[in-house]
């Protein structure tokens, strides 16, 4: 694909986030199933289903442009995902394991955010109607709830007591 107007370049960007939501699913679903502690593994497994949704929307904004649903191969989360296969091959104690989890899901949900914003902003110069910018502002809600829940779990009561078992 050539990018030679900010259509293009809009298509690329919306191209790349189609690519991060389908990416999420598959990595939300393993982090749900590996996460030993219950409040962090559920709040990934409702993250995974919702990220199914965001996938649908993107694929009502691709379709509101007369474009066909297609994925850019995005190394960003490819990155935080290497991290984490990497961390799982050092990390021996599971409460440790939870909080880089914990962390890798803050880290995924801002990256999410700020895609969305970009494409927001190209969307807005466009001119784009709701039916482009409603998916992407409903899937940039989403993400902000769960960084908010995430960040909510971060400093609850439960997290302490995963951290006094950490720090003894």
């Amino acid at each position: 694909m050539e990018v030679n107007s900010l259509r293009d370049l809009f298509v690329y960007e919306l191209q790349g986030m189609y690519d991060v939501e389908n990416k999420l699913v598959d990595a939300l679903d393993d982090l749900s199933v590996e996460t030993t502690n219950e409040d962090i593994s559920q709040a990934f497994a409702e993250h995974r289903s919702e990220t199914e949704t965001h996938v649908e929307r993107l694929d009502d904004a691709f379709r509101a442009l007369g474009e066909e649903p297609e994925r850019r191969d995005d190394k960003v989360i490819d990155g935080l995902v290497e991290e984490h296969d990497r961390f799982e091959g050092v990390a021996t104690n599971d409460d440790v394991r939870d909080m880089f989890a914990l962390g890798a899901g803050m880290k995924s949900e801002r990256v999410e955010i700020t895609s969305y914003e970009g494409l927001l902003m190209l969307a807005d110069q466009l001119d784009f109607g709701n039916d482009v910018t409603d998916p992407l502002e409903s899937n940039m809600s989403d993400e902000k709830q769960a960084l908010s829940d995430l960040q909510e779990l971060a400093g609850g009561s439960k997290l302490k007591s995963l951290v006094s078992r950490i720090t003894g």
